[in-house]
């Protein structure tokens, strides 16, 4: 009898015993100690204009397309202004790209947090010329290689699986070719009829993923609160502070039988929502209009005395809130460097203050339930923006883009790091942090 338990107990752990120990050796010979790329030129107003002219030409190109389909035209530069936006966003990526005759090539680099196997995962995909649709060729983790041909067809019945309606591999589809002319890559592209209608739908279902259970009723208490405050305050001219205090206030009364991170989330996606007058919907859905019509803010409402700062604070939280800090901080950083172009306002370090203060709160206001409370505790204490946003007095402002290079060079340089760091610490002497 004791064997056979023995053996029961054998033939249990067993099984995880054996796959810990071939997930631990795969990990052992796939990492590697040395990044295949390294970290590509800095982030600049140039990169920045360049990725988003493409992507708005793409946008327009498909959703315009004739009945015989398109051809999108794509430079390598311009692909690569990509890659470095993404470099950018995701400090631990790594990536670069190529044509060849035979096609695409990209590579990435993932710097991994320490462990005993090895500090990158270095990713290789080749994207073949074809004239029957788009496919990978190889792919490459590590020392090892693969047959990309069965990766993309998988990847796309996932994503169907999620957006449901086969939406993925209807747009995969529309892709009827990959011609490549020098450092131009040619796609021929025939997408659906309703390919706009199919790009909606596929961004309202991914949104859906984003809220949990009662979301949208917390976020409807608190936007109705917002405009019962307009409504009493709509001929002044006030701070952000006389909204955001009471409804924080209200939040820490109902963590009680709650949690105040999802009471805090809520109340932020209200202010956001309200004070963008609901245009903050179109990226993470349409959490309040759905239930009621949406009511005009107030438009002299500010912070630091001035409305254009509350607006690069609630732009920033909102977008720390929709995608993390990471690509929060990115974006604060891509729209002062997009002001600093022909035609913008210049870039300037008290917006970007602001914008860092909005990443701040909503880090705060969200990181786990001590920090959620703390914040509360805080701001309900302090019951004033002194509590939460930054003095902007002394900060450069409207420096061209030529002007920026002159004093600063990049947004990598030492000088500009000095700056941004002494703005970080005007924030983090304030109360709420």
């Amino acid at each position: 009898m004791l064997n056979v338990l023995r053996w029961a107990i054998v033939s249990a752990l067993l099984p995880p015993l054996l796959l810990v120990t071939a997930l631990a050796g795969l990990a052992f010979y796939i990492l590697e100690d040395e990044p295949l790329v390294g970290r590509g030129a800095p982030v600049d107003s140039t990169t920045v204009l360049a990725g988003k002219a493409l992507l708005k030409q793409i946008k327009i190109q498909v959703e315009t397309a004739a009945a015989q389909g398109t051809t999108l035209a794509v430079t390598e530069d311009q692909l690569r202004h990509i890659a470095q936006m993404g470099s950018h966003t995701f400090k631990r990526l790594n990536t670069d790209l190529y044509f060849d005759s035979t096609g695409i090539n990209t590579r990435m680099s993932v710097q991994l947090p320490a462990n005993p196997f090895g500090d990158y995962l270095n990713l290789g995909v080749q994207i073949p010329q074809s004239d029957a649709g788009i496919a990978l060729d190889k792919i490459t983790v590590g020392p090892l290689d693969f047959s990309g041909s069965l990766v993309l067809p998988v990847m796309s019945r996932l994503v169907d699986m999620l957006l449901k309606d086969e939406k993925a591999s209807v747009l995969l589809a529309s892709v009827r070719g990959l011609r490549i002319e020098g450092d131009t890559a040619l796609l021929s592209v025939m997408p659906p009829p309703d390919v706009k209608l199919q790009l909606k739908q596929a961004v309202r279902t991914l949104q859906a993923y984003r809220f949990s259970a009662g979301e949208e009723e917390r976020v409807l208490h608190y936007y109705d609160a917002l405009v019962g405050i307009g409504t009493q305050h709509a001929r002044s001219s006030d701070s952000l502070s006389v909204y955001l205090a009471p409804l924080i206030a209200e939040a820490s009364s109902r963590s009680a039988s709650s949690s105040a991170v999802i009471e805090n989330r809520a109340v932020l996606w209200a202010t956001i929502i309200y004070f963008s007058n609901g245009a903050f919907e179109t990226l993470v859905g349409k959490l309040v209009s759905a239930k009621r019509p949406l009511v005009r803010a107030p438009s002299q409402v500010t912070l630091g005395g001035r409305e254009d700062l509350l607006a690069h604070f609630l732009y920033s939280a909102g977008i720390t809130l929709a995608t993390q800090q990471g690509i929060g901080i990115a974006a604060g950083e891509f729209k002062e460097l997009l002001d600093s172009g022909n035609g913008g306002s210049g870039f300037s370090f008290a917006d970007l203050a602001a914008d860092r203060a909005g990443i701040a709160f909503v880090t705060a206001a969200t990181a786990n339930e001590a920090a959620a409370r703390q914040l509360q505790e805080s701001l309900v204490a302090s019951n004033s923006e002194a509590g939460f946003f930054p003095d902007v007095s002394g900060l450069v402002e409207g420096l061209s883009e030529a002007q920026f290079r002159q004093q600063y060079g990049t947004a990598q340089s030492e000088r500009y790091r000095k700056q941004v760091a002494l703005i970080d610490q005007r924030i983090e002497r304030l109360p709420v942090y």
